[in-house]
């Protein structure tokens, strides 16, 4: 077994991963919190509904749509982001990911928040996600994550793409994102996707609006015209 309950010090019952100090949930009562491991272990061992993808190098992952037993994955694939990658993500240090966040980003409705992963070898290795706004429902904020060894593959950009089919199934129209002024790979991302317009700028961050395509068919060529560089927005003097 990969996962094991043992007691929280400030009562109930924690679920942890086997080799990671983080805990995957936290329980009442010890019944639920055995419950609960024995979900994410038949997670882990699901294969099914995935798409299987061969990416550039040749290297193949299976993407599927987050389920609420793929904590164990989330916390072993923090393990694997370096402290750079972590502050591009979440723009601040992180040590790791607490029980409520854990519950976050995976207990989803599929509809205003999405996210969609990438295991290889039975391990996490990215994840594409949106959150809709609820000022502006048409708008979603964006938002990829690849943990080290897997970045420079490609598939970052094959996670947003299979975010933006959702996004658009599901009525947005908008991606919002916020990064860092220098975060060209996610820049790039984004505009392979449409226009991008920086809608605020704060030091070294900036907050971006991109128009997503209406159809499929127009992502494809966008992604084509990307491509091939006819595609290519510049940020505007500060």
């Amino acid at each position: 077994m990969r996962c094991y309950v043992e007691p929280s010090p400030a009562g109930g019952y924690f679920v942890r991963l086997r080799g990671e100090s983080a805990p995957l949930s936290r329980h009442d009562t010890e019944e639920e919190a055995e419950a609960a491991a024995a979900a994410y272990e038949r997670g882990l061992a699901r294969e099914d509904t995935a798409e299987h993808v061969v990416l550039a190098d040749g290297s193949e992952v299976r993407i599927r749509p987050v389920r609420p037993e793929d904590k164990p994955l989330f916390v072993a694939g923090w393990s694997r982001l370096s402290g750079e990658s972590v502050y591009k993500r979440f723009l601040q240090p992180r040590h790791a990911l607490s029980v409520d966040e854990l519950a976050f980003f995976t207990e989803i409705d599929h509809v205003d928040h999405e996210a969609i992963g990438a295991i290889a070898e039975d391990e996490g290795v990215g994840v594409a996600r949106y959150v809709r706004s609820a000022e502006r429902p048409h708008a979603a904020e964006a938002a990829v994550t690849v943990v080290d060894d897997w970045q420079q593959r490609g598939l970052g950009g094959k996670l947003l793409r299979r975010l933006c089919a959702r996004a658009t199934e599901n009525g947005i129209r908008v991606f919002t994102a916020h990064l860092l002024a220098g975060n060209e790979a996610m820049l790039t991302l984004l505009e392979r996707l449409g226009k991008v317009t920086v809608t605020r700028r704060d030091g070294p961050t900036i907050e971006v609006d991109v128009e997503l395509p209406v159809e499929l068919p127009t992502l494809e060529h966008t992604l084509r015209a990307a491509a091939s560089g006819a595609v290519r927005n510049r940020l505007p003097p500060p």
